[in-house]
């Protein structure tokens, strides 16, 4: 059984790559360069997704937070904890991708648009988050 799971892990670890590659592919070989803002907004391509996976992940530990503080139970504290690390992981990402493409479209890394900022602020609550789990916790 344990082999069947390796197996498994090994070929989900290989379509992934390749789904990967052809999404990469697709980017910077297929898709045409935009008129206005020309390869910059190729950065859109991660930028998007990795926001939707990001705040994805942050709903989901909001429920798993629901869920731990419902039954007490620690899977629940473990998702959120996952969840948390993935979404503070892609949101970085969505920031970090954001101020690439801003800087020659807007002329500046940053603007105190709400959007931007409650990202950013969101960003630093989860980081705080993990700074107080490894704080507490055993």
């Amino acid at each position: 059984m344990e082999k069947n799971k390796d197996i498994t892990g090994l070929f989900l670890i290989g379509i992934s790559g390749v789904a990967v590659l052809v999404a990469l592919g697709m980017v910077f070989l297929y898709a045409p360069r935009e008129a206005t803002m020309g390869d910059v907004q190729r950065i859109f391509y991660f930028h998007v997704a990795s926001a939707w996976v990001g705040f994805f992940a942050f709903f989901v530990t909001f429920l798993a937070g629901i869920g731990y503080l419902a039954q007490g139970q620690r899977r629940w504290d473990i998702l959120a904890l996952s969840s948390v690390e993935i979404g503070l992981t892609f949101i970085t990402m969505t920031v970090v991708t954001g101020a690439l493409w801003a800087r020659p479209v807007w002329g500046t890394y940053w603007t105190w648009e709400p959007r931007l900022t409650i990202s950013a602020v969101q960003l630093l609550i989860y980081v705080a988050y993990l700074m107080l789990r490894a704080a507490i916790e055993s």
